[in-house]
């Protein structure tokens, strides 16, 4: 598996999601994926700038989260307020991305109970 396999892995795409949100050709999703070619360094941009959208907007949830009212027991069904456009434009399926920015939140919950 290729780097740009688990990134897109991580971030819940399909090679379809992926291309839609790359602007580029699923055939070229599937080279990246499957071989030792590379996107060009714009895809790793638009990579790392949704890497950053997620990664701030499960600090965001985490931070809304109320300490006070919550314990371990809670972790796993703690509704966390998550943007619905993490990915840009509407037409790209979001819930890979929204997923991946629950699961960060949740992670950084669960630090203050270990």
């Amino acid at each position: 598996m290729s780097n740009f396999k688990a990134i897109i892995d991580l971030f819940g795409f399909t090679e379809e999601g992926a291309a839609q949100f790359l602007s580029v050709d699923q055939a070229q999703i599937s080279r990246w994926c499957n071989t030792a070619d590379g996107p060009p360094v714009e895809v790793w941009q638009a990579l790392v700038s949704l890497f950053d959208k997620i990664r701030f907007a499960a600090e965001d949830a985490a931070k809304s989260a109320d300490l006070d009212h919550l314990d371990a027991s809670d972790l796993n069904r703690i509704a966390l307020i998550v943007p619905d456009s993490l990915a840009g434009e509407t037409g790209i399926d979001q819930t890979g991305p929204r997923r991946a920015a629950t699961a960060m939140a949740v992670t950084t919950l669960a630090r203050v109970f270990v």
